[in-house]
């Protein structure tokens, strides 16, 4: 029997989904690397802590924001997608933790994870949202009447 259709497009989302967390996440793993040896090796530049915490941060936002971009018409795409790329960030964040042990002290890998879900799950439900919100807006609230 050959596969539906509908059924192949779920799997080549499915694939997207993982191909793009995948990428999202190793981004963000290559930031937070950067950032935590840059402030943690570089002395020289403690007086630019903050542009660089900035430019970090705004960075990591910019990349946590393609998932949404990418599925802004399915927000459980955009959920799932960002939830791998968070999972790899969060493996990244606890073996970092073994070279810099004060991480832990900070925020501990469990705590690291929920954050990061809890966001990506607010993102989602407030896409679904405007999605709803814009979806009325576009459609007349009471059907029109046909004439007889």
């Amino acid at each position: 029997m050959p596969p539906q259709p509908q059924a192949a497009h779920l799997r080549r989302v499915s694939r997207t989904e993982l191909w793009l967390g995948v990428v999202v996440g190793a981004g963000l793993s290559g930031v937070a690397i950067a950032w935590l040896l840059i402030a943690n090796r570089l002395p020289s530049l403690d007086r630019l802590a903050m542009p660089r915490n900035i430019a970090a941060g705004t960075l990591a936002i910019v990349l946590m924001l393609v998932p949404v971009c990418r599925f802004r018409k399915h927000p459980s795409h955009v959920f799932a997608s960002g939830l791998i790329a968070w999972s790899i960030v969060t493996l990244v964040y606890a073996i970092l933790q073994i070279p810099f042990p004060r991480l832990e002290a900070r925020m501990g890998t469990f705590h690291f994870f929920m954050l990061g879900a809890l966001i990506l799950g607010l993102a989602s439900a407030l896409l679904w949202v405007a999605q709803l919100v814009l979806g009325l807006c576009h459609s007349p609230a009471v059907p029109a009447r046909r004439a007889h």
